[in-house]
This record gives structure tokens, C-alpha cells and sequence, in this order.
């Protein structure tokens, strides 16, 4: 199976898989040039709750008593990545509850996509390591008036978005809003599979897809967000 991360965002929308692995409404955060255990740290996850040995697929929920919530993680190049199953997302959480600890550092490029399929909007969060942090809907572009939206890292992110089909057309760049969600069903199976794409081909992140489908990744516990 493809290591393409788009296949995540094709299949945002599916209810979870309730099997061993994951498949719809995954969320993403990756952070290049960290490890991965830090990643996980930052997240909430305590030193007892990382490195357990065991694959995603193991994980027998009725073992803990605390409100804790698994997720796969892994690396990929320089990037440490963390993926959520079931419309969960601890970074976002942390970060729209105020909580500093997890923005990215100076020197850190960073990404997060947060499919919410369950209520809406999703979110693209993104640091290009040079600057501060941008996020916007999916649908629209990166670029802003902040210092970062000027950078080259996020001029790339934003013109790779629009050349998949990512972000809403400018007037007069496809003849009718339907053109162009034919457009992006066309080439990418949707909105959301052209953000994923998008992102991958941006910071080259590779995730085995059996592995993610099958449960074979690690499994690491995080502080569940929600309460």
C-alpha cells in the first residue's frame, strides 16, 4: 500500500475503523527534527506511558483506569509524527485551551492537521521554523500579514495547495466553483485528501499505511484532552 499521507484525508469522513488500526477522522502532528518521545512528552504523555512496548494494535483500553487515550507515533526522515483516531487531537486541544508548552520552538517546523470530521471546520497549523505560527481552515490559504506568512517554507506550503486544489480559487482561475471541485475530486478524492497531499509533498512525511490500518505502530498514551 501507498506510504502517501493523502490517503488519510480521502478517508477522513469514514467512521472509525473499530478494528485494530485506524482509518477515518485521523488527525496529525509532526514536528521535524525532534524525537519522537519529546514529541509525545509534549502532548502529555508521562515516561511511564512511553515506550510500553507494544503495538497500537495491543492495547487493551479496560488495562487503564486513568483518562488517558492511545495513539500511533513513529518517524519518517527528520519529522516525529503522532496520529489520533476518532476526531481527537490533543495539540489542537492544548492550544485552543491557552497552553503554551505546546506551540513549536524557534528552529522547529511544524504541522498539524486536525480533520474534526465530526463537527467542523478542520484545521491546518503550520510553523515553517522560521517564524511564527499560521493556521487557517482548510479551504483557504496560509498567507497572512504575519512575519511567517512571508516566508519561502510557507510561499511553497501555500502554492503547493493551490497547484492540488487545496485552497478556494481566485476569481476568474477556474470558470465556476463546480469546475473546480471537479478539479479537486479529479486529482485528489476531495478537499481534504488535496490538504493531506498537499502536506506530504511539502515536507516529504511518509506513513505506512498497512501499519496504520493494521494497528502496527507503536502505541503511546496521552492525557485525554477532554477531561
Amino acid at each position: 500500500m501507498s506510504d502517501s499521507i493523502e490517503w488519510l484525508g480521502g478517508h477522513c469522513f469514514e467512521k472509525p475503523m473499530g478494528g485494530p488500526g485506524m482509518r477515518g477522522g485521523v488527525s496529525l502532528t509532526a514536528v521535524r527534527g525532534l524525537p519522537a518521545e519529546d514529541l509525545l512528552r509534549r502532548l502529555g504523555a508521562g515516561d511511564d506511558r512511553i515506550g510500553v512496548r507494544a503495538h497500537y494494535r495491543d492495547f487493551d483500553p479496560l488495562s487503564v483506569d486513568d483518562p488517558w487515550t492511545p495513539c500511533m507515533y513513529g518517524t519518517s526522515g527528520e519529522w516525529s509524527y503522532v496520529l489520533e483516531d476518532s476526531g481527537v487531537c490533543a495539540w489542537y486541544q492544548h492550544w485552543a485551551d491557552g497552553n503554551g508548552s505546546v506551540l513549536p520552538r524557534d528552529g522547529e517546523e511544524f504541522v498539524c492537521l486536525y480533520a474534526n470530521a465530526a463537527v467542523q471546520p478542520s484545521w491546518l497549523f503550520y510553523a515553517p521554523g522560521d517564524g511564527g505560527l499560521l493556521h487557517t481552515e482548510f479551504r483557504h490559504s496560509l498567507a497572512g500579514p504575519a512575519p511567517a506568512g512571508d516566508s519561502d517554507r510557507t510561499r511553497r506550503l501555500d502554492s503547493r495547495m493551490r497547484s492540488n486544489g487545496a485552497v478556494w480559487p481566485d476569481p476568474g482561475e477556474f470558470p465556476s466553483r463546480e469546475a473546480w471541485r471537479a478539479f479537486v475530486e479529479q486529482s485528489s478524492a476531495g478537499l481534504h485528501a488535496a490538504v493531506w497531499r498537499s502536506a506530504g509533498e511539502h515536507t516529504g512525511l511518509t506513513i505506512p499505511r498497512d501499519a496504520v490500518e493494521t494497528g502496527g505502530l507503536p502505541v503511546a498514551l496521552l492525557v485525554d484532552p477532554f477531561m
